[in-house]
């Protein structure tokens, strides 16, 4: 029976690191989707930049076009002002001309302001071109060690399998059935120790009887409190720290 414990606690440490390995597997898409959505959030980020290019020159055109009609009115007025023949047209046409010249003020200072975010815009694409090929180069590199992360894994979860079914042969196959069970309704931890009077999954106390009979390892003994099954702590390797679940049981 002290064979069928050792396996049993064997059987148990593998099965937390395939749980780690596969928890960290599974964590591994989320992983590199962060990294794609930074890159695309990036590039998102410097292609509205450059589409406000296109757009501002577009604006200067257009006010080219109305800074010229302004012009052309001005003067057009400026002829018609010494044709006037009364001096409410003379007025009149002084007005249509200050109107236009107000316009066309404002229609200058309107097309400096875009020059300058234009050249303000071509500057910051620059340099956001240049910080986002680093950071592309930079996340790329990250995703290569993912990857290389994902095949590591693999590999060494294909290795704990192995192991595993090698560990499993050894049990009986009704204290494998009950072992799973255990496993699968207590969050992966089936087995643990006694420590300190205690059960090391659920920190239940033992009876010093119970304590007594599990150490003597010639029957299989659960918690009272968690179902978990109980074994001496001695019966662990040495320096090996058991794991507890997350919440008593």
């Amino acid at each position: 029976m002290k064979e069928h414990f050792a396996n049993l606690r064997a059987l148990q440490e593998i099965d937390l690191e395939l749980k780690n390995l596969n928890d960290r597997l599974s964590d591994l898409p989320r992983r590199v989707q962060e990294l794609n959505r930074t890159i695309e959030t990036a590039r998102a980020s410097l292609e509205a930049r450059k589409q406000a290019v296109p757009e501002h020159k577009k604006q200067y055109k257009l006010n080219e076009v109305e800074l010229r009609s302004a012009e052309e009115k001005i003067a057009t007025y400026s002829v018609q002002l010494y044709s006037a023949k009364t001096n409410e047209q003379y007025k009149a046409f002084i007005k249509e001309i200050e109107a236009q010249k107000k316009l066309k003020t404002e229609i200058e200072d309107k097309m400096i302001a875009l020059m300058e975010e234009i050249d303000r815009l071509e500057r910051e694409i620059k340099e956001q071109e240049k910080a986002f090929a680093d950071t592309e180069s930079e996340i790329r590199k990250k995703l290569s060690v993912l990857e290389a992360e994902k095949q590591e894994l693999i590999l060494a979860i294909a290795e704990r399998e192995k192991r595993r079914a090698e560990i499993a042969q050894l049990l009986p196959a009704e204290l494998l059935r009950r072992y799973d069970r255990i496993r699968a309704s207590k969050g992966g931890l089936a087995v643990t120790t006694t420590e300190n009077d205690r059960c090391n999954g659920c920190l239940s106390p033992i009876p010093p009887q119970r304590l007594l009979e599990i150490e003597r390892q010639d029957k299989l003994y659960l918690c009272e409190a968690c179902g978990r099954i109980l074994i001496p702590a001695a019966a662990s390797n040495p320096g090996h720290k058991d794991t507890n679940p997350h919440s008593e049981e």
